[in-house]
């Protein structure tokens, strides 16, 4: 499944569910090139984001491989004042937060407060976390992607160069979904997230 956000509006109805903050945006980007997705908190305005996730349609197993892949960045002088999350995980409800304490799932993480881009794994909701040792930089687009190898291996790539790799709690006892969150971590300014396609294929 590969959405490149190339049409008019975001599909709430067919293509992803929209959980966000009352005033906070998700929305499609104006005349961006290639096509993206912009998620949006309210102005001034600390822990308020967006968030969007698909359908659980991802299952890692034995003899099966999965591979994920998202082009990103956050807004200018916004990388410590943001919380993202982006990667496979179990459908979460009420708040675009509640994608941080999913109990299984794998993704990218950046944690308010700081810069790292952090590789996670988590089943049952026990994590193995690794800092990928790359910087989310202001207003610069990063490729994060990953490659589950059955349910023994999980790679995870920054600009397409290795970063990590677990094999620990790796979640193989429930179905995932494509989803990416972004919270704004201070009352400064407005807080943003900027996603140009999320991709994700698995073998059968």
């Amino acid at each position: 499944y590969m959405d490149d956000f190339t049409g008019i509006t975001l599909d709430t109805t067919n293509d992803w569910t929209l959980i966000k903050d009352s005033s906070a945006t998700a929305a499609l980007g104006a005349d961006a090139e290639s096509g993206t997705l912009v998620l949006t908190s309210q102005a001034t305005t600390d822990n308020d984001g967006a968030s969007v996730q698909g359908n659980e349609i991802f299952a890692v197993s034995s003899g099966r491989d999965i591979w994920f892949e998202t082009k990103v960045k956050v807004g200018d002088s916004e990388g410590s004042a943001i919380e993202l999350c982006v990667g496979l995980t179990v459908n979460f409800a009420t708040n675009p937060e509640a994608m941080l304490t999913a109990a299984d799932r794998i993704v990218f993480q950046v944690d308010d407060g700081d810069l790292n881009i952090d590789c996670i794994t988590e089943k049952d909701g026990t994590a193995t976390t690794t800092d990928s040792g790359v910087d989310i930089a202001d207003d610069t687009f990063v490729t994060l992607g990953f490659h589950v190898t059955n349910a023994a291996k999980v790679e995870f790539f920054v600009n397409r160069n290795l970063v990590a790799t677990h094999t620990a709690n790796i979640p193989d006892d429930e179905n995932l979904a494509i989803g990416a969150m972004e919270l704004s971590g201070s009352a400064t300014g407005t807080k943003s997230a900027t996603v140009d396609y999320l991709f994700a294929c698995q073998t059968r």
